[in-house]
């Protein structure tokens, strides 16, 4: 796998991150507007659209990778959302990230580099 294949599975991931706290605050700003129009709020929502364009660009990001990356070696490589979204909701949503979660993280990491290695 090139390196070009490898900066774009982790902008894929990154996005994916982004996307998915992107999301919780778009409900977060929403669940606080007392207008009783939930729905409405949340697709008005700046932080929606962040999460709607981040899914739109991963997917065509995807799309360019899986011409050229195998996707046994590709897919897994996602994997690392699992441990970047709990890292980046404890940083910038405040929320505990405890023991377990940090081993978990560090489970996830080993296995997706033992399983995309060649």
């Amino acid at each position: 796998m090139s390196l070009n294949s490898w900066l774009i599975l982790m902008v894929i991931v990154v996005l994916g991150t982004a996307a998915q706290l992107s999301l919780k605050y778009a409900f977060h700003v929403s669940s606080l507007n007392k207008t009783g129009a939930l729905p409405l709020s949340i697709l008005l929502s700046y932080y929606f659209w962040v999460w709607f364009i981040c899914y739109a660009v991963m997917t065509a990001m995807w799309l360019l990778v899986l011409r050229v990356v195998p996707l046994n070696q590709a897919y897994p490589f996602l994997g690392l959302t699992y441990a970047f979204i709990p890292l980046a909701s404890h940083f910038f949503l405040k929320e505990k990230v405890v023991f377990r979660q940090w081993l978990g993280i560090s489970i996830i990491v080993a296995g997706i580099i033992l399983v995309v290695q060649k």
